[in-house]
């Protein structure tokens, strides 16, 4: 008889935590769910310029270290620092020099890091009086972006609560504590200098010469855009 008490018993228990459960189930606590955006747009301060030079391909015959020199004395008469010109690559293959010969062809790489549009223009109008064609823009960016990037993040969450207040608000309800912070997605916009193929793509779009217009326009470069996405999810307080 015990037994069968003690089985009955525990049946009841079993059968009591099922019911409690179902019951938090069907009734769960209240929360509200937001996804935040921002979107901040800043200057760069670091443009990037692509340099290359070449020996043994025209007439002058200058070496690949005169060629150098040159090169950072150009750029240190108009006040740019040349802390921030580094050699990217070098190389040297056997290759044509003139019309008729061939020869061994020195190469070298750089990039040189300013800080304004107006110390880029000034870059290549230096290069142009070396006749140096093959450089380009290669990116721009901006010394304090991590900042900037966690500065756009902790706004998108802000929007978030601000918007969820509000809305509980609306229906007599007040926010309780964060359950759910989750990023969706965090982007950077133009950061990156799309460019033609063509050698003089930068004299023609930037027209640093001015060549192609009486007066020469000011050079300038769009802002990078930072946008954020960040989903959160709250309880409602009770």
């Amino acid at each position: 008889m015990k037994n069968i008490y003690k089985i009955t018993l525990a049946i009841a228990l079993l059968f009591c935590g099922i019911s409690a459960t179902a019951q938090m189930a069907a009734d769960p606590k209240p929360f509200i769910e937001i996804t935040g955006t921002s979107e901040i747009k800043i200057d760069p301060n670091q443009i990037f310029i692509r340099i290359k030079l070449e020996e043994n391909t025209d007439k002058s015959k200058i070496n690949i270290n005169e060629q150098e020199e040159n090169l950072i004395k150009a750029f240190q008469s108009v006040g740019i620092s040349t802390e921030k010109l580094v050699v990217t690559d070098a190389n040297a293959f056997y290759g044509k020099s003139g019309f008729l010969s061939k020869d061994v062809v020195n190469t070298k790489q750089f990039e040189l890091e300013v800080k304004s549009a107006n110390q880029a223009k000034q870059a290549f109008e230096q290069m142009d009086k070396l006749n140096i064609k093959n450089a380009y823009i290669s990116r721009v960016d901006h010394s304090q972006m991590e900042e900037y990037k966690k500065q756009a993040t902790i706004k998108a969450i802000q929007e978030a609560k601000e918007k969820a207040t509000y809305l509980l608000e609306a229906v007599g309800e007040e926010l309780g504590g964060a359950l759910i912070v989750r990023e969706n997605a965090f982007n950077v916009y133009g950061n990156q200098v799309h460019r033609k193929s063509n050698k003089n793509m930068i004299r023609e779009s930037y027209r640093f010469d001015g060549y192609k217009e009486k007066e020469e326009p000011e050079l300038d470069f769009k802002k990078i855009t930072l946008t954020a996405s960040i989903y959160v999810k709250w309880a409602i307080a009770q």
